[in-house]
């Protein structure tokens, strides 16, 4: 629900019998988030970090399930990102350099609406599928979240404007007959009142009871609280 404040007024009155009055109104609406975010990692597995060496084959067997999880995710076509690095884990005893193992860096940015989770699902499923055939890799529940968009704010706002600008005609006219006199609009604009509260975010976690279309790796949306936005619009009008 749309509301209306009064900040203050200012009233001078000219030579010639016009009154310019200039008031300050915050116009308040609230945003519910409608996009979702997740950052998909693939790690080392227990086995990689204290393989030691990595031999030809096992640095292959990475980089191919690596390149057909990019491949998977250029097709959803929701993520982005995939680039990835192998880096030896090194530890120093009597000044003796050893490699325990190996550490995997991989992340894909996901960005999608609800609508869209059965698609994000599906992808995390068949990404799933594939470190699962890999002994090296790991994959961790990535963590949804739900975020206001600053395009979501800036139409928000672009709203409450025109909210305003329908409500301009009763302002006129209630003070015309307040002061007896024809007024119209000579100046109007709008700006940023407050800062936007950032919303409390429930992460969305794996569903505990799996079936044979919903695996560990399915998540739901997350639940996320509607985020209060406010302008301030300046209004100036002439009476005579």
């Amino acid at each position: 629900m749309k509301k209306l404040a009064l900040l203050g007024i200012l009233c001078a009155t000219l030579s010639a019998g016009e009154i310019i009055i200039t008031k300050s109104f915050v116009e308040r609406g609230v945003v519910k988030p409608q996009t979702l975010f997740a950052t998909i990692r693939i790690d080392s597995s227990a086995k990689l970090r204290n393989i030691g060496e990595l031999t030809q084959k096992d640095r292959g067997s990475i980089t191919t399930a690596l390149n057909a999880i990019i491949q998977e995710a250029k097709k959803s076509e929701i993520c982005k990102g995939g680039s990835y690095s192998i880096n030896p884990i090194i530890s120093y005893k009597d000044d003796k350099r050893n490699t325990i193992g190996q550490n995997v860096e991989f992340a894909l940015d996901c960005k999608f609406s609800e609508a869209q989770l059965g698609e994000y699902n599906a992808l995390l499923k068949k990404i799933n599928a594939k470190v699962s055939k890999n002994a090296l890799l790991a994959l961790p529940q990535p963590e949804v979240q739900s975020r206001i968009t600053q395009i979501e704010i800036s139409a928000k706002k672009e709203a409450l404007f025109a909210e305003f600008l329908g409500d301009m005609g009763k302002i006129t006219d209630n003070y015309a007959k307040l002061l007896g006199k024809t007024c119209e609009v000579r100046k109007i604009s709008s700006q940023d009142s407050h800062s936007i509260q950032v919303p409390r975010v429930m992460m969305a976690k794996a569903a505990l009871n799996a079936t044979a279309e919903m695996d560990a790796t399915h998540t739901k949306a997350p639940i996320s609280e509607e985020v209060e936005v406010e302008i301030q619009i300046n209004l100036e009008l002439a009476c005579r």
